[in-house]
């Protein structure tokens, strides 16, 4: 276990650490076997290996000056080896500030977590101070960001940008011969190092950003809408070249992304946030072809291009919890379409989506198809 150290203005952690009801088994209902460690993709064996990114039921919260903002009331996923992971939800679910948080990329002195787990290999990284951070930075875990314009200076030649991370994480390569290699393995021609960032499309640039990512030797690499701001050809060269060097390099990929026509291109598995919460995970073709939780069905019905007798494209009704509120039961509640009693006042721990193992939702049904022992009533 890495040591906690450099406590005060860079430890994200804000007092002590409580335990949330979902720990303790609450109203007799018991959660599937393994909840948070579901299996590989296409429902393969279940990970043993120490996986490289862990965060476990997160609780993360911003002290702004009139209010605190509870971003994260009970964030859950895992990325193994060798794995896409994409996290898919609408805006303000929680998908950045997860990524985010793994990385040491919050505010200091705003973001504070305030219950749960990091772990990167194993070691709780949520007591980091600002010494430590940046040995986790770039390797093991890299960051590509959706707005290339915003990360790359504008000033600098993009082949010097690209080898001052490969000078901090591979000293003792040579620069020039490596920069190259990251150019060509994002499908770029060598003369790009001599460009600035305003001289390239914005495809280009996002590799750019790929390559400066990937001189880090990462083991995991963190995806964060890399797609948002590009056309359709483009998006899909670049889902294209992230499943390419993935298998080429042997590495891990989180996806961010509120795309699911992206994430199931990509993903091998799918966790889906609302609100702050994780509230539902399993391999992507299990999701897709029967969600469990009911937001992520209306996910994938709005995802549809298809219009209704009254010309109108589905949408989930009402608007996203506010989350400068804690709020004791599921974030969904309110615009749910077969809310129960319990929905509004506690939140419901993990079922298995149609007996699959690795398949599940954080949902009152659920629970109540699964265990007899809860009383819900409709």
């Amino acid at each position: 276990m890495v040591d906690g150290g450099d406590p005060g203005p860079g430890d994200l952690r804000h007092g002590p650490v409580p335990e949330h009801p979902r720990r303790r088994g609450q109203h007799g209902a018991q959660p599937a076997p393994a909840a948070d460690r579901p299996g590989p993709a296409e429902g393969g064996d279940t990970v043993t290996a120490t996986p490289l990114l862990e965060v476990e039921d997160l609780h993360l919260s911003y002290e702004l000056r009139d209010r605190t903002v509870h971003a994260l009331q009970g964030a859950t996923l895992h990325v193994g080896r060798s794995e896409i992971v994409g996290i898919v939800g609408e805006s303000g679910s929680g998908k950045s500030t997860v990524a985010r948080a793994a990385l040491g990329l919050l505010p200091w002195g705003v973001a504070h977590i305030t219950g749960g787990a990091i772990r990167v290999e194993g070691a709780d990284v949520t007591r980091f101070g600002p010494r430590q951070w940046p040995k986790l930075r770039g390797h093991p875990l890299a960051m590509v960001f959706q707005d290339p314009l915003s990360f790359l200076n504008p000033v600098v030649r993009v082949g010097r940008q690209i080898a001052e991370g490969v000078a901090k994480h591979d000293p003792g390569a040579d620069r020039t011969r490596r920069v190259a290699e990251l150019l060509d393995l994002v499908r770029l021609p060598a003369e790009v190092a001599q460009s600035f960032p305003h001289e390239l499309s914005g495809g280009m640039r996002q590799r750019v950003l790929l390559a400066i990512a990937l001189g880090c030797r990462p083991k995991l690499l963190v995806a964060d809408e890399p797609t948002t701001a590009l056309d359709v050809t483009t998006q899909a060269d670049i889902i294209a070249l992230l499943r390419d060097i993935r298998d080429t390099l042997d590495l891990s990929i989180l996806l961010i992304s509120h795309d699911l026509a992206v994430v199931a291109t990509m993903c091998d598995r799918i966790y889906t946030m609302y609100g702050g919460h994780t509230v539902e995970t399993g391999p992507t073709a299990d999701v897709l072809r029967r969600p469990g939780h009911p937001y992520t069905y209306g996910l994938m019905q709005s995802a549809r291009a298809v219009r209704d007798e009254h010309g109108r494209y589905a949408t989930i009704p009402g608007q996203p919890p506010n989350l400068a509120v804690e709020f004791p039961g599921c974030p969904f509640s309110g615009r749910c379409p077969v809310e129960v009693e319990p929905c509004g006042t506690r939140f419901p721990p993990s079922a298995r989506v149609s007996g699959a193992e690795t398949h599940l939702a954080w949902c009152w049904r659920l629970v109540e198809q699964h265990a007899g022992d809860v009383a819900v009533t409709a």
